[in-house]
């Protein structure tokens, strides 16, 4: 398994977080046509990897919630500027999407340090 330090994980949001806001910006041309709701799940997939990436560079928790709402922040960007590009449409459903992933990595993250504390707990009273 590769070790990653914090310097990592943020060069890694840096590039991740560029190469979001360029496809967002970029004319979408392709295969959303063929799946339902692609474009929320891409939003989804975008910001729940975004948090992990971001989580990884700083995660205490009042980090996390400046995170979390840098990153919101950052959706609502994305959209605000889509709003003046005449082959993209801004959508407030796009900003919600954004949200779901953000808060599903964050709830995830929180359930999976717990069950490793709880399994920490049950290690000491063995």
């Amino acid at each position: 398994m590769i070790n990653l330090t914090t310097r990592d994980y943020k060069i890694l949001f840096c590039i991740t977080a560029f190469a979001v806001f360029i496809l967002a910006i970029v004319p979408n041309d392709h295969i959303d046509i063929y799946v339902d709701n692609a474009d929320k799940v891409k939003h989804f997939t975008a910001f729940f990897t975004l948090s992990y990436l971001l989580n990884r560079a700083s995660s205490t928790i009042s980090h996390r919630l400046r995170n979390m709402i840098a990153l919101l922040l950052f959706g609502i960007f994305i959209e605000f500027v889509q709003s003046y590009l005449i082959y993209r449409s801004s959508s407030i459903y796009d900003v919600y999407a954004d949200l779901v992933g953000i808060l599903i990595f964050q709830l995830s993250l929180s359930l999976y340090r717990f069950i490793q504390e709880f399994k920490n707990l049950e290690r000491q009273k063995s």
